[in-house]
């Protein structure tokens, strides 16, 4: 889907990109199954109810928040082209309840729940701690002018922060191997504004929702970590004053790159040096669109040799995908 932006002499669209996941799992691993192994065991319990009640947290914060952070992951998992979801990622196993890492599951256990579910790994939510926070900021003063009258606009900053600590672990079944750990801390601040402090703190979510939202998004964090992942990306073309330019942005508005690929090829060698460094740097967004990326960087390297300065960002832009691809195609087995 390509969406368009006009601004004075430029337009844009939103393409959407595959990006690579930031590590490589091996290609052995293909079903796997979400497991929730950071709430507290027995042993562990009383010291998790006791932390509950003195941070404020409320008891029994931390294991929704769990099960909302499975949820950001398991999403995403389901609509992965990298791997199969076996589960829906309602396994719960005990740990500590806690940001401490706990002992490495037996591999006769990671085998049997493997085989349970017809999968080669476990994804194992091991730790998960939440923290949340409230602030009042500065005041800020305005001044309305209201029919003819300066009337002077008292506003009240709250903040609440909202900070999420998850650990995970990637158990792979048929090697016997710890594929991946890692540690997240993610920190999502919500901010309202009101008539006093009082009325700004009111209008903020509530904890459960913050932490609801928070724990997906930490979740998801973990997602980009190891799937690629589908993203909107900005990429701005030329218009300008040229009749010529103005109409292949109508194509390129009905999403007819050829017609529009014809008409910038004819401006390339135009009298006006700007439109032909124009055209060029059009071809190359065209042919990033097609997925011919030795192609643009060619043309964006022309526009840069007569002298368009957005190229030189542009082909840095092209050669990090020429390399993202790459990575795309092993982690795909393509």
């Amino acid at each position: 889907m390509i969406s368009i932006f006009v601004s004075c002499g430029t337009s844009s669209v939103i393409v959407n990109i595959q990006r690579p996941a930031d590590i490589s799992v091996p290609q052995s691993v293909q079903k796997v199954v979400v497991v929730n192994r950071s709430t507290a065991g027995k042993e562990n319990m009383v010291g998790n109810i006791v932390e509950g009640i003195f941070t404020g947290e409320g008891i029994g914060a931390d294991k929704k928040g769990s099960e909302y952070c499975v949820m950001g992951l398991t999403q995403m998992l389901s609509n992965s082209e990298r791997y199969e979801l076996r589960g829906g990622g309602d396994l719960n196993l005990k740990g500590t309840g806690t940001s401490t890492f706990p002992d490495l599951l037996d591999w006769s256990k990671v085998k049997k729940i493997c085989d349970t579910y017809g999968a080669d790994a476990l994804i194992v939510l091991s730790t998960f701690d939440s923290d949340s926070r409230t602030f009042e900021g500065k005041k800020v003063v305005k001044t309305k002018t209201i029919k003819g009258a300066k009337i002077k606009e008292v506003r009240y900053p709250v903040t609440l922060v909202m900070e999420i600590e998850s650990g995970w672990r990637i158990y792979d079944a048929t090697t016997k191997k710890i594929v991946d750990v890692n540690t997240f801390t993610e920190v999502k601040e919500y901010v309202e504004w009101g008539n006093s402090y009082d009325d700004a703190r009111a209008n903020l979510p509530s904890k459960r929702q913050a932490l609801k939202s928070s724990g997906i998004f930490a979740g998801e964090q973990y997602g980009f970590r190891i799937t690629p992942v589908w993203t909107k990306q900005n990429r701005l073309y030329f218009t300008g004053k040229s009749e010529k330019l103005k109409l292949a942005k109508n194509y390129v508005k009905r999403a007819d790159w050829d017609k529009a690929i014809e008409i910038w090829k004819s401006l390339t060698n135009h009298e006006d040096y700007k439109i032909a460094r124009k055209a060029y740097y059009n071809l190359a967004l065209a042919s990033e669109i097609k997925g011919k990326l030795n192609t643009a960087i060619d043309y964006a390297e022309k526009a840069e040799q007569m002298g368009e300065n957005r190229a030189v960002t542009y082909i840095s832009t092209l050669k990090k995908r020429q390399t993202d691809e790459k990575r795309l195609q092993e982690q795909l087995n393509n």
